[in-house]
């Protein structure tokens, strides 16, 4: 009677462990034309989500920042068995942001932001030859993070912000031992989880800033979900329970970034970021089944530590319209030996192009485009591991996103 629950771990497994490609990317549609790089950015109130401690600068506006983003991933499979090549459905994943800052005076500063920082939709055709690993899944998050800021001087503040998290996950998979193409299992669960947000921002000079900022780890133990099997033969109809609850972890990784920005001439500012993202957490994941302690299993995925490199430049064109351009390289925490089709994942090179324009007074527009290509990944189908569950091949990604804003401030 184990061993249905022990595949079905496979099953949902994937959302919790597949780690380097869920990140949704820049927050935004200024920070997504600056290519990410924000932690040395002041007087934007997305500060308070990329660095609490550059809302201290004593700015007097209240500042609103609201805005719509969609990322979609176009994926191909090569088998390394049938030759044939599989594309993925391109499904695109909407989310959202809001960032406001207000200076209540005596050098506070108070801050809001909620994003979407974590998500991915993953589809495959009916009847591609790794169903039985994963037809669909999905992971989606929402973050509220409030925020204080102090400025300790003119040239240097601090602030800090608790992060409030909800998270859902689901899985689809074909019962591949089954001939029937219609006979599946699904895996649906969400949760919540909080961490915190540190950050300092400082001026050398007026021309040169910098930031640091330090965003922990959230983990979301999911202690609810269910189960769900569809078409299973009579026969075997007893060994799958519909509505099993099933409990695993979903781990967001921290990150430590580090900022310059460099405002060369009154019409450009150059921003630099330095991001390491703690993905070593994630080497492991339990996945059990709540009225059943004897069927649980250990996934092993033997993540990396992972660099990021942002580079983003701002260019005043005329008094009504700005410039940006973007490039960002973001390391794959995945070993080789684990690449799965759920969420591929490689390592990243992106460039982004952004504009804005003043709408009103104290009305701009923001609007911002940025392509990434991902290294190619060789997955492998290693029979003597069984705690795998994998299928041979080659998967190639290329990601797309956008985003349009408005800000306003008074």
């Amino acid at each position: 009677m184990r061993l249905p629950y022990i595949s079905a771990f496979f099953c949902l497994l994937a959302p919790a462990a597949v780690a380097g490609g869920f990140e949704t990317g820049p927050q935004g549609a200024r920070i997504l034309g600056l290519g990410g790089a924000a932690t040395a950015l002041a007087y934007h109130p997305a500060a308070a989500y990329y660095n609490p401690g550059a809302l201290g600068m004593r700015d007097s506006l209240t500042r609103i920042s609201v805005g719509g983003m969609a990322l979609a991933r176009r994926t191909s499979f090569l088998s390394t068995d049938t030759q044939r090549k599989t594309y993925q459905d391109l499904t695109p994943v909407a989310s959202g942001y809001l960032f406001a800052s207000h200076y209540f005076g005596k050098g506070i500063t108070g801050g809001l932001s909620v994003t979407t920082p974590f998500g991915y939709t993953t589809k495959w055709p009916t009847n591609w030859e790794g169903r039985s690993v994963v037809q669909e899944s999905s992971l989606y998050t929402v973050q509220v993070q409030p925020t204080v800021a102090v400025a300790i001087s003119e040239n240097f503040s601090v602030g800090a912000g608790a992060m409030l998290t909800h998270g859902s996950v689901r899985q689809l998979r074909a019962l591949g031992q089954y001939d029937a193409f219609d006979a599946d299992a699904e895996y649906e669960g969400s949760a919540n989880g909080a961490g915190f947000n540190v950050g300092l921002y400082g001026r050398s000079s007026e021309d040169l800033s910098f930031g640091i900022s330090y965003r922990s780890g959230v983990r979301l133990k999911v202690t609810d979900g269910t189960a769900t099997f569809r078409n299973v033969p009579a026969a075997d109809a007893s060994r799958f329970t519909n509505s099993q609850s099933v409990e695993t972890d979903i781990y967001l990784p921290g990150t430590l970034s580090v900022g310059l920005a460099n405002q060369i001439t009154p019409k450009l500012n150059i921003l630099f970021d330095f991001t390491l993202t703690n993905w070593t957490k994630t080497d492991s994941a339990t996945f059990r089944f709540a009225n059943n302690q004897a069927a649980r299993a250990s996934q092993p995925r033997r993540y990396e530590d992972a660099m990021a490199f942002k580079i983003g430049g701002e260019y005043q064109l005329d008094p009504k319209t700005a410039l940006r351009l973007g490039v960002l390289y973001d390391e794959s925490p995945v070993r080789d030996e684990y690449v799965a089709p759920d969420l591929p994942d490689g390592n990243k090179l992106a460039a982004s192009l952004g504009v804005s324009f003043v709408m009103a007074d104290k009305l701009n527009l923001d609007l911002a485009y940025q392509f990434g290509a991902l290294s190619n990944r060789q997955a492998r189908a290693n029979q003597s591991q069984d705690q795998v569950s994998n299928i041979a091949g080659t998967y190639r990604t290329f990601v797309h996103t956008a985003a349009v804003g408005l800000s306003y401030s008074f």
